[in-house]
């Protein structure tokens, strides 16, 4: 190991050290970091307003002066950036923007800032501290700080916007890498800057059939079709090689941004054929890297003390127009939280949509369960996101499947059937062998967990047993194709809230 090898990985476990530090006094780390950040933003126009120099002390004074603001309400004022406007609710002028597809809002430009780069910069030495401890020695942990890296992220090609650029957030990272990781981040720009998903994919195919990739990220189902491609050019090519782990020998770790990893988890087994480090995180544009899974397959713990400040509405109450707004000192373990965030990046009291769940509290862990905006409850059913996922994750295991995708659609009531259902819309890699017990794994993993939905299907009295559709391999990816949304972090929604959507994709099921 060289000289700047061992000066890199000291710095990473030193930002290790501290976010552990951090996670034991949760409460203290929030506390000061709102007081940092009233105090950095005191003199723009949104601390003004809110009187940060005078009036805030403590987080009750915080809440009661700084109403929650989503992004119709703010994007208007950040935007005054763009004609070059500063210190509007951050410091200077904010020169980046990310462009996030909304829940609620549509596409969004969310603003970057120089000390949000700094905060992600420190949450990426962290990763690398929990995946250098996760490989350890003979686990791939040696090899990370001295091989390339692949992330599967969207186009590195940034765009004008009046006085500043917008464009995916990893093309934003990418311009503000440490120089040390920049020369092992791959793909190279040539190949990165592209913003036709396909032709990205195979010049991937193309360029690293094999490789000494030590470590990949992506969203897990981008990953997976870049895996098939990879599989059906070696075999195209004659090669004996059947599985990535043979393809890319020196993999050893992969980290899961974007959706839940366990669903995915059997195909990633059968792609990679041989043990590999998981890590799963908890990211968004707003945030940058927010949590980080330090034990495979265990909750993640949150990053406390890195610009961002993190407020806690229970979910029952995410939609009223006052909640209550809790800090980390304040919630308990196995309730659901939406979340609401103020941040180095100029956002305050900033509702994400997103739910999670305290897993622990010191230090604080958490699961992401789901979205305000995204669950099953068209008939009363309470459905949340987490548990659709799990079900999938237990249904592949009892059944042997493997899913590529998937989608679910309500089936309201009408002549033909009076009494509702789901149906669930399915892409497999493996199809089970009998449907009907995936399907019937599915519902009762529902059903031991949720009440409402349990009771809703108790003598198929308020909904009908769910319906199983099989859909052909690429089905999705036409039907995220049509909408302009491949690659990067452009899912499938997990719920076909319109007809029309599920009508497109069995549309294009029956071309396939």
């Amino acid at each position: 190991m060289g000289m700047l090898t061992r000066t890199v990985a000291a710095v990473i476990e030193h930002r290790k050290g501290a976010f552990g530090r951090a996670g034991t006094v949760a409460v203290d780390a929030q506390l000061d970091t709102l007081g940092e950040l009233l105090k950095k933003a005191r003199h723009t126009e949104w601390g003004r307003r809110y009187g940060f120099a005078t009036d805030i002390r403590t987080h009750e004074q915080f809440r009661l002066r700084v109403p929650i603001t989503p992004y119709e309400q703010a994007a208007p004022q950040w935007h005054r950036a763009f004609e070059g406007q500063r210190d509007i609710a951050w410091p200077g002028h904010v020169r980046y923007f990310a462009m996030s597809s909304g829940t609620t809002a549509g596409n969004k430009l969310l603003p970057v800032t120089d000390d949000a780069i700094a905060s992600n910069r420190r949450a990426g030495a962290i990763l690398a501290a929990v995946m250098l401890r996760r490989g350890g020695r003979g686990g791939g942990g040696e090899n990370l700080l001295g091989g390339r890296i692949l992330y599967l992220g969207g186009s590195t090609t940034l765009k004008p916007q009046g006085q500043s650029f917008s464009g995916d957030a990893s093309g934003i990272m990418a311009r503000n890498m440490p120089f040390y990781f920049r020369r092992r981040h791959l793909p190279p720009p040539e190949i990165a800057a592209l913003s036709d998903w396909e032709e990205k994919i195979t010049r991937l195919v193309a360029s690293y059939l094999t490789s000494d990739i030590v470590a990949m990220g992506a969203c897990p189902s981008w990953a997976a079709m870049l895996f098939g491609k990879l599989l059906t050019a070696a075999a195209a090519a004659g090669r004996p090689e059947r599985t990535i782990g043979e393809l890319w020998p020196k993999l050893s770790h992969f980290i899961s941004y974007g959706m839940a990893f366990a669903p995915y988890r059997a195909s990633f087994d059968a792609y990679i054929g041989r043990p590999l480090h998981y890590v799963d995180t908890y990211s968004s544009s707003e945030t940058g890297m927010a949590a980080i899974q330090e034990e495979e397959g265990g909750p993640l713990t949150m990053l406390v003390d890195n610009g961002v400040f993190y407020e806690f509405v229970p979910a029952e109450e995410a939609a009223r127009e006052n909640p209550t707004r809790l800090h980390i000192g304040q919630v308990q373990t196995g309730r659901d939280y939406a979340v609401v965030i103020s941040s180095n990046g100029g956002l305050w009291a900033y509702p994400l949509g997103d739910v999670i769940r305290f897993e622990s509290l010191a230090p604080p862990r958490i699961l992401f369960a789901g979205r305000t905006q995204l669950n099953l409850s068209a008939f009363g059913e309470h459905v949340d996101l987490r548990l659709m996922e799990q079900a999938i994750a237990a249904a592949c295991t009892a059944t042997s499947a493997r899913v590529a995708d998937y989608t679910v659609q309500p089936i309201y009531p009408g002549p033909s059937s009076p009494v509702p259902r789901h149906r669930w819309i399915v892409e497999f890699e493996q199809s089970p062998a009998d449907a009907a017990a995936f399907m019937a794994a599915v519902d009762n993993f529902i059903r031991k967990d949720s009440e409402d939905y349990d009771a809703h299907r108790t003598n198929n009295y308020g909904l009908l047993p769910p319906e199983l559709v099989a859909v052909p391999r690429g089905t999705f990816y036409a039907w995220m194709k049509s909408k302009g949304k491949l690659g990067g972090q452009h899912k499938v929604p997990r719920v076909a809230r319109e007809v029309r959507m599920a009508e497109e994709i069995l549309a294009l099921a029956k071309k396939n």
